[in-house]
């Protein structure tokens, strides 16, 4: 039997090796797909190898079938790309159309899916690949629709080829594939695909995020004993987590695996250039940490489990966490984890594996505490996430007044097993009572809640812990924290928590030069309160230089620089702050305001997204996102989101201005009134001068910027990156200003 036998794509007469086709000599058939036969040959004129496709006679016989297989053609010599395969030319040979192509030798993505196993950086490095030639396609009005593994080569340059566009459809043309067609293959159609209903270029991210899935995992997510029940599959089945075939895969990759996946497009990604993106995002991460290996130690803490009867105890066993966290982050080769990212899981039976892929690390500190009275039981073990194996485990009892010597041998312990060095033992000066120890873990807890509630309780606590032992550094340090933000945020007094502040961060550092948190609160006051930028630079700088691993001291210095200006050492240092905490709100908040800084939108975008899903209600969020709409003249859309904003200052600056870009001066007025009747209109005076600016009011802006100088408001080292100024720039007092509050040229 010949190699052609059974072949429904064969044509009447077989070409065999030597025959001469214009001046392309066959070599020998190396394929056949449902559009075509594929053969390897010569290029006499050029002296090289081309792949000819041949449409079949039995199909050339179709005019729409041969306008079809033209129109692939015309389609992709358009696309010039390092991913996409390149087309020569189209001709016919005994009215048989052909296109003679490049020769791509190597594997297909099938192969590398079921017998050759890649590293997980070469997976990434082939999926942005892809992701690329898609992007390309598509911005050209293409789309492919039949993306699988088969149709994708790697070149001996490691370099992914895009084969085959026979099913492309180009917009704004003749459809040459109409609804209620099912052209495709089965297991990598998209669910609209498989319904027979118009498709567009988030088909092809479907049909791509079933070949990432087999390419990480070795199996098809939707592919079953036969094709009704493998489009079922892809109609209704959610598959299974690739992590539970390859659990080493960090979970920001499972995530975008996922949401190539989902049934509906509008919930996947809406471009390949987002996915390339995102894809890109994994490639740095794995570059920079090596996931899960020996040659970057990295750890995460997980909350201590609170053994006591006394459910009151819980806020000491979280404040041990975070106490061994901030004297870990000391240790400039360990990667530690941040708070927020840890302490989401606690009170879930996770398995510890999954734990460290999500949060990318190789080991995992836990533990529990048992209190009572004066004496505590504090039980620690570190285990590897890559197997589960317990490396060190041991139990202290001990008095309360020796709690900083057991997290010191906790973390000098954990040091010597990681191969790291620590930095000397804790700076903190040990409070000569307990209790003035525990209200201020209790303080600390609460602070985390941004609300006046919890603000002012916080406040009360560390008042008292402060009182029992008048040199607790930490109590102090935390008490000048919650008066910053209470004084930036116009949650009391302006003036009054402005001495508060300074005076409780001064006390902090007289009694504890080494402590970091107090040099980043004072870098914020100097910055924001006296707008004295060398001096707060100065303090920033020290804050990170004694915490370089302290997630919130590398945010916030990130986002200190972002303000000023400093782009590239902003980015930096918020790209950290995401691998150390990516499960933290606030750092994503950082990162949203630091893009919309420097006028990448879709970014700022998916930053503040992904805070939102992280936690709904922080105040000012919905603000940001209203005015990146305002800002890419999505007028509707900005005044959307502006009304779901819970602060009421930034809700009526957000709405004032949206109402402002939609015409509706009427409203736009109405939201300005209601905030110059705020009791406390002058916290605004910031967010007015805003409003005030961008509706050309020039004069009524400089009264309120004015205003917002003599109050020292918060607002005022972002003028020169804010966007709402713009129709200030060219009047002369504008310099003026900038040099009043301290700006350089």
């Amino acid at each position: 039997m010949s190699e052609f036998e059974d072949d429904n794509t064969q044509m009447h007469v077989p070409l065999t090796k030597g025959t001469m086709i214009a001046h392309y000599r066959i070599e020998k058939k190396i394929g056949a797909g449902g559009m075509g036969e594929v053969y390897l040959a010569d290029d006499t004129k050029l002296n090289r190898k081309v792949a000819l496709k041949f449409m079949p006679n039995h199909l050339a016989a179709n005019e729409e079938l041969r306008l079809r297989f033209t129109r692939e053609a015309q389609a992709a010599a358009k696309l010039e790309h390092p991913n996409i395969v390149t087309i020569f030319e189209v001709s016919e040979h005994e009215q048989r159309p052909f296109i003679a192509m490049q020769y791509i030798s190597g594997n297909t993505f099938h192969h590398y899916c079921y017998e050759e196993k890649l590293s997980l950086d070469k997976i990434v490095d082939l999926m942005i690949q892809v992701a690329d030639g898609l992007a390309k396609a598509h911005k050209s009005g293409i789309t492919h629709r039949d993306i699988k593994s088969v149709n994708i080569i790697v070149n001996d340059e490691f370099r992914a080829k895009i084969l085959d566009f026979g099913l492309a459809t180009i917009q704004g043309t003749e459809e040459l594939t109409k609804a209620g067609s099912t052209l495709g293959t089965f297991a990598y159609m998209s669910p609209e695909q498989a319904e027979g209903k118009e498709v567009d270029h988030r088909s092809d991210i479907f049909s791509f995020g079933v070949v990432m899935y087999e390419l990480i995992s070795g199996k098809a997510p939707f592919k079953d004993s036969n094709d009704a029940a493998t489009l079922q599959n892809v109609l209704h089945k959610k598959p299974d987590s690739v992590q539970t075939y390859n659990s080493e895969i960090p979970y920001a990759l499972q995530e975008i695996v996922e949401k190539c996946l989902h049934k509906q497009k509008t919930e996947r990604f809406q471009s390949a250039q987002e996915l390339s993106k995102a894809l890109r995002a994994v490639a740095m991460q794995t570059k920079n940490k090596k996931t899960i290996t020996d040659e970057s130690p990295s750890i995460a803490v997980l909350p201590f489990a609170n053994m006591s009867t006394d459910p009151e105890n819980e806020f000491f066993a979280d404040g041990l966490t975070e106490e061994l966290l901030n004297v870990l982050a000391k240790i400039p080769e360990l990667k530690v984890t941040g708070r927020t990212s840890s302490f989401a899981f606690k009170g879930k039976q996770e398995d510890l594996r999954g734990i460290g892929s999500k949060l990318g690390v190789s080991t995992i500190l836990e533990g529990s505490v048992r209190k009572s009275g004066n004496r505590v039981r504090i039980t620690a073990q570190l285990v590897k996430t890559t197997d589960g194996f317990h490396l060190w485990s041991d139990t202290y009892d001990r008095v309360i007044e020796d709690i900083f010597a057991v997290q010191d041998e906790i973390a000098a312990a954990v040091a010597e097993e990681m191969h790291v060095t620590l930095l000397g033992k804790s700076k903190i000066i040990e409070p000569t009572s307990p209790e003035s120890y525990e209200l201020t873990l209790k303080a600390q807890q609460l602070s985390y809640s941004w609300t006046v509630s919890t603000m002012n309780e916080a406040i009360s606590l560390y008042e008292q812990a402060i009182k029992i032992d008048s040199e607790n550094a930490k109590a102090w340090a935390g008490l000048g924290r919650v008066y910053f933000v209470q004084c930036a945020y116009g949650f009391d007094d302006h003036e009054t928590t402005y001495r508060n502040a300074k005076k409780a961060v001064m006390k902090a550092l007289e009694f504890d030069n080494q402590l970091a948190d107090a040099y980043e609160v004072l870098g914020w006051i100097r910055l924001s309160l006296e707008y004295h930028f060398d001096e707060a630079n100065v303090a920033m700088k020290k804050a990170l230089e004694l915490a370089p691993n302290d997630c919130r001291i590398v945010s916030s210095v990130g986002a200190f620089k972002g303000m000023l200006g400093e782009s590239a050492e902003a980015e930096k240092l918020l790209a950290k702050a995401e691998e150390l905490d990516p499960l933290n709100p606030e750092v994503y908040m950082s990162i949203g305001r630091f893009y919309t800084i420097v006028n990448k939108f879709d970014e700022s975008l998916e930053a503040f997204h992904k805070a939102l899903k992280l936690s709904q209600g922080m105040a000012g969020i919905y603000t940001w996102i209203s005015g990146i709409l305002y800002i890419q003249g999505k007028y509707e859309e900005s005044l959307k989101y502006a009304k779901l904003e819970e602060s009421e200052g930034h809700r009526l600056q957000a709405l004032a201005i949206s109402y402002f870009g939609l015409g509706n001066k009427k409203e736009s007025d109405a939201a300005v009134e209601t905030m110059l009747n705020m009791p406390n209109a002058d916290a605004w005076a910031f967010q007015l001068a805003m409003i005030y600016g961008e509706r050309n009011e020039v004069d009524k802006s400089f009264k309120w910027l004015e205003r917002a100088y003599r109050d020292r408001d918060a607002g005022l080292p972002q003028l020169k990156v804010a966007f709402y100024f713009k129709n200030l720039h060219s009047d002369p007092r504008w310099p003026v200003l900038l040099k009043k509050i301290g700006f350089t040229e």
